[in-house]
């Protein structure tokens, strides 16, 4: 128990005085879920097993997302992982792709992933207030993650870092930025994994071709996961998004070798509570996941992903 008092808290202070420490307030929470400021489109999440759990995945994160939720889960991704994502969001026409990978080089885990959003067709309007045609809005995002094990007083972690490239166009003009996340993990014992991620170390800046700033703030992530083996494999997963203060926990019950079914929740600063629910389907190496996203606000989500396993 002691060893578990002091690895939960050193893990969650490293965590908690690196954004403190390193970033300025953020967006408020209500904004950064719904997708408004800069790099707000990224934050809705990837993975239709992760979103099914509500996107309490910092301390699962053991797949070809780990360089999304969090870089140090590239040391659970066991092989070679290749996977992504599609998803119409909110059903309001932003097509939304991610691709991932995670595998071995050089004795270290190493992965990438690449964010696509686009939304076609946005009507815009003169200075007369009448339309003036449609434009299209593209961002991407470019990562590189890399992870390896570490021990501090007799206590072993897992610690990663990504490198992340934004670019972003609209109406003919751009904006890129560089910017960097690093997360940890603890193994508790064989039944309990303590997370935390921060995420644009700092704030990114995005520069425009016409000069203007903008900025992708700081994020900050922590949570646990429990795994039980009996009766049938289980899941226990909860996260605290400390920027946002959105509140979040989910489950995965593996019913066979092959069927898992997932639900979780999401709890905004302000707001009311919001569903997940979803199941996945392993066909030897390849699993294909889905996931239904509930969103009061903006509208509901169907996510749909597949992930193969070397």
């Amino acid at each position: 128990m002691k060893r578990a008092s002091i690895g939960l808290a050193w893990l969650v202070g490293v965590a908690l005085a690196l954004g403190l420490a390193l970033g300025g307030p953020g967006q408020p929470a209500q904004a950064q879920q719904e997708g408004v400021g800069a790099g707000a489109g990224f934050k809705f999440g990837v993975d239709a097993r992760a979103l099914a759990m509500g996107g309490a995945f910092v301390a699962v994160a053991d797949g070809y997302s780990a360089p999304y939720w969090n870089p140090a889960g590239l040391g659970l991704a066991m092989g070679t992982r290749i996977g992504g994502m599609n998803t119409n969001k909110f059903g309001l026409g932003i097509n939304f792709n991610y691709v991932g990978a995670a595998f071995e080089l050089m004795g270290f885990r190493v992965g990438g992933a690449f964010l696509g959003s686009l939304i076609s067709d946005i009507e815009v309007f003169g200075p007369d207030g009448q339309p003036a045609g449609t434009v299209n809005s593209t961002d991407l995002l470019f990562v590189g993650s890399v992870a390896m094990p570490f021990s501090l007083d007799g206590l072993a972690f897992m610690i990663g870092g990504s490198g992340k490239y934004y670019t972003h166009s609209l109406a003919g003009e751009q904006g890129t930025g560089f910017g960097f996340d690093v997360g940890l993990l603890f193994a508790m014992g064989p039944n309990l994994m303590l997370g935390a991620a921060v995420t644009d170390v700092g704030g990114t800046r995005i520069e425009w071709t016409t000069g203007a700033v903008d900025r992708v703030d700081q994020g900050v992530r922590v949570g646990a996961a429990f795994r039980l083996l009996e009766p049938l494999p289980l899941t226990l997963a909860a996260q605290f998004d400390v920027d946002t203060g959105l509140l979040r926990a989910g489950a995965e019950l593996q019913l066979t070798p092959q069927i898992a079914l997932r639900a979780g929740a999401m709890k905004p600063q302000e707001g009311d509570l919001q569903f997940t629910a979803g199941a996945g389907l392993a066909l030897g190496a390849f699993q294909v996941d889905a996931a239904f996203v509930q969103n009061a606000v903006l509208g509901n989500s169907l996510v749909l992903s597949g992930e193969f396993a070397f």
